[in-house]
């Protein structure tokens, strides 16, 4: 999320997206930025406006098996599920006046919702831009792609982690590459059937040990398949072997280092290492994530981030009698704002998380004037 609102970023966004600004919405983003300041001054959650962008998850299945993946792992121990259309359209009708910009994936592949594309369409009914983030699967034929175009979709990430078979399903286990390179290929030929700058297309890599040496190889396949960006991103892991089997060696695409403080681990030491590892840099206290965003799961469950996997710290349910803004600012949420800003390093997924941190957490090339 931190490359989407860089200040780098800021003039490129409202270019693409200039068209969801009202004087609503810029009022709420304008509270949401003061609130956030006075917070960081007088040390307690001063909470003025609402989030200017949501995660939204539509659903937590997935039909591939990748290892540092919740879903795909079978470690996620929450309920699996699609979220319910007339539910999902509730909370726009709620977020509406707010939202700048709606992220419509967490934990699972979105194109699994068979309502996905319908859900998309109502956001953007309501000058709300879209973005999504895939494993490039579910777009086989034309038709299909057609009807990503036709949606109003602004961008979507698509997972390319190899540039080869072997070398691509060693993550994104039980994927197919040539389902990956025949679909985006199909999301370009219908938006030049379109005459559509949009769905962007970002081609994602996650840098591992496996596939570090394609860098360039990707890049140049992204540029082959008419891809708007070339999205690098490092890798997240839970436990030292993960570590050693998937960080790559550059430096400079590991998140982590070796913690020199116990409490900033993001991952202990184990028999197997001397050292606990810790994500560099990382911020000792706050996060703005608490103020500007939030996380609406796909049965309802509000958490404070995607970061939160399994709901650990579940603010409320959105969808069973409580409206999202009385979630927003009620006393579970409060309370873990404050808790973050007395000590971000108190919670073990803050600890592993890469907001604020002054590491590379993603490479974004552009690739086309779009």
């Amino acid at each position: 999320m931190a490359y989407l609102v860089s200040a780098r970023n800021l003039p490129r966004l409202i270019e693409r997206y200039g068209y969801a600004l009202s004087i609503k919405r810029l009022w709420n983003f304008s509270k949401v930025l003061a609130s956030m300041g006075v917070s960081w001054v007088v040390r307690r959650p001063v909470v003025w406006g609402r989030p200017f962008m949501m995660m939204v998850e539509p659903t937590n299945f997935c039909n591939l098996k990748c290892p540092l993946c919740p879903s795909g792992n079978g470690q996620m121990e929450r309920p699996r599920g699609n979220m319910d259309l007339e539910r999902y359209r509730r909370l726009i009708d709620e977020i509406k006046d707010h939202v700048m910009l709606l992220m419509l994936w967490n934990q699972g592949e979105p194109f699994i919702n068979k309502g996905f594309l319908e859900m998309v369409r109502y956001a953007r009914e309501h000058r709300i831009p879209v973005m999504t983030s895939t494993n490039g699967h579910f777009v086989r034929t034309i038709d299909q792609a057609l009807d990503v175009v036709d949606s109003g979709l602004s961008e979507m990430i698509i997972s390319l982690d190899g540039v080869d078979q072997e070398t691509y399903e060693t993550y994104r286990v039980g994927g197919s590459l040539q389902a990956v390179l025949d679909g985006t290929r199909l999301i370009a030929e219908a938006k030049k059937q379109r005459g559509s700058v949009t769905p962007l297309v970002n081609l994602q890599f996650i840098v591992f040990r496996h596939n570090e040496g394609d860098l360039e190889r990707a890049e140049e396949l992204s540029r082959q398949l008419h891809a708007d960006k070339f999205l690098i991103k490092t890798a997240q892991v839970y436990d030292q072997h993960d570590a050693a089997t998937f960080l790559p060696q550059q430096e400079l695409f590991r998140r982590y280092e070796e913690a020199t403080d116990p409490a900033d681990e993001a991952l202990h030491a184990d028999e197997s290492t001397d050292d606990g590892l810790s994500v560099k840099g990382q911020p000792k206290t706050g996060c703005k994530v608490l103020w500007y965003s939030s996380m609406v799961n796909w049965n309802g469950d509000v958490a404070p981030c995607c970061f939160d996997k399994d709901v650990d710290f579940g603010m409320g349910d959105t969808f069973n009698g409580r409206t999202f803004g009385k979630i927003w600012k009620d006393t579970p949420y409060m309370e873990f704002r404050q808790r973050i800003l007395d000590d971000r390093r108190s919670v073990d997924m803050c600890r592993n998380c890469s907001e604020g941190y002054r590491g590379m957490f993603s490479l974004v090339k552009e690739l086309t004037g779009s």
